[in-house]
């Protein structure tokens, strides 16, 4: 499935040099376009913007992110890291 994203949701990259690796996208910045990190390579103080048709759902997965605290890459790294081994 395509967007429309959510922020929380969990997505895997299906074009460019990230391909087939799993995100959490952090910001929807427009319809064509959101902010994603892993919290290893792509940190959240650094994310990658990426076009929405390069992403696809990954169903049944959503972080919830609080807006009144700042996100951790290692939070982040291990919901993805759990993501993987369910999906496994």
């Amino acid at each position: 499935m395509k967007g429309p994203w959510k922020k929380g949701d969990v997505v895997r990259s299906v074009a460019g040099h990230d391909s087939g690796r799993r995100f959490v996208i952090l910001e929807v910045i427009d319809e064509q376009y959101v902010l994603i990190a892993d919290g290893k390579t792509r940190t959240v103080e650094k994310p990658k913007k990426k076009k929405n048709k390069h992403l696809r759902a990954v169903p049944g997965y959503q972080m919830e992110i609080d807006p009144n605290t700042k996100l951790q890459n290692s939070e982040l790294h291990k919901f993805l890291k759990a993501c993987d081994e369910n999906l496994a």
